[in-house]
Order: C-alpha cells, then sequence, then structure tokens
C-alpha cells in the first residue's frame, strides 16, 4: 500500500507526500529494527538468567560433595595417622610445597582397632566431574552472554582450580593403588583376620608398607587442603552469582 500511494504521489509530482511517505517508510523499518533487537536482547538475558540459575544449581551441588568429600578424607587421613603412631613410626608435622607450607595436624580415628582403621584408610570420595552448566556453556558458544558479569571471573577461576582439585585427586588415587599394593604384598588386608599386634607389627617392620602410608597420610591432608580451598571458592562463587556482586569470596592471590 506504502509504495502504490508514493507512486501516486510521484505521479502527481506531489513532493512533499512523497518525502512524507519516505519518512513513514524509514521510520517503520527503525522501529521494527529497535523492536527485533529488543526483543533479541531481552531473549538473550532470560537465557542468561537460566544460565546463573543451572549455575547456581551445579554449584550447590559441588558444595555438598565438597563437604562430603573432606568428612571421607578427614577419616582417611585420621586413621593412617593412629596406624602410624600405633607403629611408633615418625610422621612430619608440615610438607612444604612451592607456594607455601601447610601444616598436617594431628587427628585420631575414633576406632582406634586397627582393622576398623585399615577399612576406614580406604575411603574416598572424588568429585564429579559433570558440570552440566558451564560446559553447555562453553559448547554453545555462550559465554559470551556472561562475559559482562561481575562475577563471570569468578566462574572461570573456580572451574580452573575445579580441574586443578580433579588432577591432584588422581595422584591420591595412585596413592591409594599403591598403598593396597604394598598392604596385599604385607599379607594385609581389609577381608584378612590378623590380629592386632600382627597388622602393628607389619606395619612396623615393612619400609615399603610403611613408606606408602606416610605418603597416602600426607596426599590424603592435602586433598583435604585443596578441597577446602575449593569450597571457599564455591561459597564465594555462589554468593555472587546469586548478588549479582563481583566479590568472589576469597584473596585470589593468596589460593594460588
Amino acid at each position: 500500500m506504502i509504495l502504490r500511494r508514493i507512486t501516486e504521489h510521484v505521479k502527481a509530482q506531489n513532493w512533499t507526500a512523497v518525502a512524507l511517505d519516505f519518512v513513514i517508510v524509514v521510520v517503520g523499518v527503525f522501529i521494527g529494527i529497535q523492536v527485533a533487537n529488543w526483543n533479541a536482547a531481552r531473549a538473550d538475558r532470560d537465557l542468561a538468567d537460566r544460565y546463573v540459575a543451572q549455575l547456581a544449581d551445579d554449584i550447590g551441588s559441588d558444595i555438598a560433595d565438597m563437604e562430603n568429600g573432606i568428612k571421607t578424607s578427614e577419616w582417611r587421613y585420621a586413621a593412617l595417622s593412629t596406624l602410624l603412631d600405633k607403629a611408633d613410626l615418625p610422621q612430619p608435622d608440615s610438607v612444604v610445597n612451592p607456594e607455601r607450607e601447610i601444616m598436617l595436624p594431628a587427628m585420631v580415628f575414633k576406632n582406634d582397632h586397627p582393622s576398623a582403621l585399615i577399612n576406614a584408610a580406604y575411603y574416598t570420595r572424588f568429585l564429579d566431574s559433570d558440570r552440566p552448566a558451564y560446559s553447555s556453556l562453553v559448547s554453545s558458544g555462550d559465554a559470551n552472554l556472561l562475559a559482562n558479569m561481575a562475577s563471570f571471573h569468578c566462574i572461570q577461576s573456580y572451574y580452573a582450580a575445579h580441574d586443578e582439585t580433579r588432577k591432584l585427586e588422581d595422584r591420591v588415587l595412585l596413592f591409594r593403588t599403591d598403598l593396597v599394593r604394598a598392604q596385599h604384598d604385607a599379607g594385609v588386608s581389609i577381608a584378612g583376620d590378623l590380629t592386632e599386634v600382627e597388622i602393628i607389627d607389619k606395619i612396623k617392620t615393612n619400609e615399603p608398607l610403611a613408606a606408602a602410608m606416610a605418603s597416602y597420610r600426607v596426599f590424603s591432608y592435602l586433598h583435604i587442603d585443596a578441597l577446602q580451598s575449593l569450597h571457599n571458592r564455591a561459597q564465594g562463587l555462589l554468593a555472587a552469582l546469586e548478588t549479582g556482586g563481583s566479590d568472589c569470596g576469597y584473596n585470589e592471590a593468596a589460593s594460588l
């Protein structure tokens, strides 16, 4: 209809009407483009909000997993410490890595019978590597939707730290495997019927077994330390996601 009107006005050489029709067309196109842009921006905001909600759910699940992992690793560390103490074997009270010195506290397992301690030394609970919201965000190319969020750097930092903790857990698993091998070579099994005196004597006199226990003890506490650090990151990130803030809740420099 507009095109017909413009044609009629041109034939009639009504240039004012032609100009007015042209303005109407331009304004109409502009408004149409703006409405489309507004709808697209609103759709992007809605999608970003859904991602934030899903990320918050994932982080909440991660926090529960970390708390279970910390508790399990504390049992393991306490059991190994108690076994080595019963065997009168010296235990370091700290370990130094390139960044800092980590103190190894004294912990005692409540049930101090060696059979119970041997079983507790195998308790493991590792992080779930599933991260549906973040994986979807990255693989779909939608990360740019959150790039302007104040807490976006917290999200990236958290998952980088999560990956590093998973690498540490792979090493913890290797030390657990070494301990299983050393115990079997020494004739000690979680299903065995050795007496308390026999178990402690084997730990005291079998150097490979004692060394495997001592190494696994240290890495069990490193696991606790890493999980506690990641737990702090997760709590800070969750708070930032819920409030829209930029404070990750921890000192980035101190946590490296």
